[in-house]
């Protein structure tokens, strides 16, 4: 049993032949400088459902769920709903709050719109669109504050509506390919949210992304809270190795960062045998690849029908 955690589901039109440009992280990474033009059309073109697409990758390399969330743009929850809907039987979706911006060229100055909407968006996707949790929250959209103590105030309204929902937050770490909001990659605010919220899933995406800068937060975050969890997008085996070590498999989870553009990475090789072998360079046990390709997972976001 697999159970990919990060999922980013929904395109647009101008990347229908963006394999044609994207082979490696390298190429994703600089998309938007190297094809601002292409770029620029996502912005303002309508989004179309991939999630078929996403099917034939799940089936091609032995992925049996997996948790999908939308792209950064204008994909709004009520679409991801319908991909779900669309394949009841392989997928479970997330909520995001703000990722709208995150595609934008800029932020907005004034994140109190979005801050004062976010617990009433929480309910309509939990009660109303059966999601199971929330994706990854680029926080720059609920705050423009640089200290942790203010930003886990701004966040108060967001983290009590999950607090009473008792679901697991995605908060991502290290860099995007997307501008802005890089200050906030550095989870080390992360840590007054958490331990504000002791009962809420934090899970901290990336782990770092294999840079050393971010990892070392990561686990100082982890070490000081045990609702911390991690997953393993684009960190490396040494690193994975290391939080098996000091804070155990069973706050690790596996996840792809599968979307329409990652999923046109094939060199070195193709984007699930990268993810996947990172477990094997780490040298994880049987107990340990159980833990983190689904045991973590089907827990955590209560899957009562995937956790015997």
């Amino acid at each position: 049993m697999i159970i990919d955690t990060h999922i980013h589901v929904w395109s647009y039109p101008a990347l229908a032949d963006a394999r044609d440009r994207i082979k490696t992280t390298q190429d994703l990474v600089s998309f938007r400088t190297r094809f601002p033009d292409l770029y620029d059309r996502t912005l303002n073109e309508e989004p179309v459902d991939n999630s078929d697409q996403l099917i034939a990758d799940m089936d091609e390399f032995g992925i049996d769920r997996a948790f999908v969330q939308a792209r950064p743009g204008s994909v709004t929850n009520d679409q991801v709903a319908e991909s779900v809907a669309r394949h009841p039987d392989r997928l479970y979706g997330l909520m995001r709050i703000g990722h709208d911006q995150e595609a934008a060229y800029e932020y907005l100055e004034d994140p109190a719109p979005v801050r004062e909407g976010a617990a009433e968006e929480v309910r309509h996707c939990i009660e109303d669109l059966g999601m199971i949790g929330l994706g990854e929250i680029f926080i720059r959209a609920l705050t423009a504050e640089v200290d942790p103590e203010k930003i886990a105030k701004d966040l108060v309204p967001m983290m009590d509506a999950v607090d009473h929902y008792n679901v697991p937050v995605q908060f991502p770490t290290a860099w995007s390919q997307f501008p802005g909001g890089l200050f906030y990659g550095n989870p080390i605010w992360a840590d007054e949210v958490a331990a504000r919220y002791p009962d809420v899933p934090v899970i901290l995406t990336k782990m770092g992304r294999s840079l050393v800068t971010y990892f070392e937060p990561c686990m100082a975050v982890g070490m000081r809270n045990e609702n911390v969890y991690f997953d393993v997008v684009g960190t490396n085996a040494e690193h994975l190795r290391q939080a098996i070590d000091l804070l155990g498999s069973e706050r690790i989870m596996f996840g792809s960062d599968w979307s329409a553009t990652w999923s046109c990475v094939r060199e070195p090789a193709p984007l699930y045998t990268m993810r996947l072998k990172v477990l094997e360079d780490a040298n994880c046990t049987e107990e340990e690849r159980e833990n983190i390709l689904w045991r973590n997972a089907a827990r955590l976001f209560k899957l009562p029908e995937l956790s015997n």
